[in-house]
């Protein structure tokens, strides 16, 4: 019968419907491959998620072999509240827990630690050990390193406890001269002395995703003052510019104390070889 199509007709009919949805689905899926790829990788990207260019961490870290054990306080202390720092330790105890144990000790007398470095002349210095971990898909460029003061104020002359160091320590250091009008990051000698060089003008510190960059950040001043501050990095990535403020967390600032400046402490305290080494009241 005429207008009637046959069942095998019917099925050829089919068929190329079918390879024909299957054609222009998977032409659509190509298309749309790159839009799917960017939309994945702008979901997984740091940077589109509004987390900062950098995983900080940075703790405190002075050490005996340069800066030995020297600590100021705001009070006059007597010298038996010091007794525990030649005490025998205690049974099982390891050389970093009695470290930890002293450090803590002193602290709670109302301490800070304080180093210096003599280049010739003698400053006070602080020390932190500060990481930097890359967050972004392409690598961080370090613009600028920077101190910046948060405030400022008289150096602690109650009592000066001061252990000489016996030298050493790590080599590799920033260095920032609190005193100074810019306070850019200064390279340091294999002595950890300034070298007057700003360190972005001559060191490239690039860091991609998951890589550490590790500094020593040590905060120097001549003068008899407790600067509290913060470090302000300029980055760039991609062509994009940003600012990264690092301080000790929630907001703790760095602190730099020119304990070496203060004309006169209440009482010092340190060690006497003619006394086998005792800890004693010392005219200094």
């Amino acid at each position: 019968m005429t207008g009637e199509v046959s069942p095998r007709r019917q099925n050829l009919n089919t068929l190329a419907i079918t390879l024909l949805g299957v054609l222009v689905a998977g032409a659509l899926t190509y298309a749309c491959a790159p839009i799917n790829k960017q939309q994945e990788d702008k979901a997984g990207d740091p940077l589109h998620l509004g987390e900062p260019p950098f995983h900080v961490s940075v703790r405190e870290a002075f050490h005996e072999a340069d800066d030995g054990v020297a600590w100021v306080f705001p009070t006059v202390l007597p010298l038996k509240a010091f007794s525990f720092i030649d005490a025998s330790p205690a049974p099982g105890q390891s050389l970093e827990e009695r470290l930890a144990e002293k450090d803590r000790r002193l602290t709670a007398l109302g301490g800070t630690r304080v180093g210096w470095i003599c280049a010739p002349d003698c400053v006070s210095v602080s020390r932190h050990r500060l990481t930097l971990t890359g967050n972004r898909k392409q690598p961080v460029h370090i613009e600028s390193m920077r101190a910046r003061i948060r405030s400022e104020q008289p150096a602690p002359s109650g009592t000066r406890l001061v252990i000489p160091p016996d030298g050493g320590g790590p080599v590799d250091v920033v260095y920032f001269d609190l005193d100074s009008p810019r306070k850019d990051a200064l390279t340091a000698d294999r002595d950890g002395k300034p070298t007057g060089r700003v360190f972005t003008d001559v060191e490239n510190r690039f860091a991609a995703e998951g890589e550490p960059l590790v500094f020593e950040l040590v905060g120097a001043t001549r003068r008899p003052v407790r600067y509290e501050w913060e470090l302000v990095l300029e980055v760039t990535q991609d062509g994009r510019r940003e600012t990264v403020v690092v301080d000790l967390g929630s907001g703790k600032p760095f602190h730099t104390v020119g304990w070496r400046a203060v004309s006169k402490y209440g009482v010092t305290y340190g060690r006497d070889p003619k006394s086998g080494n005792a800890l004693v009241e010392l005219d200094w």
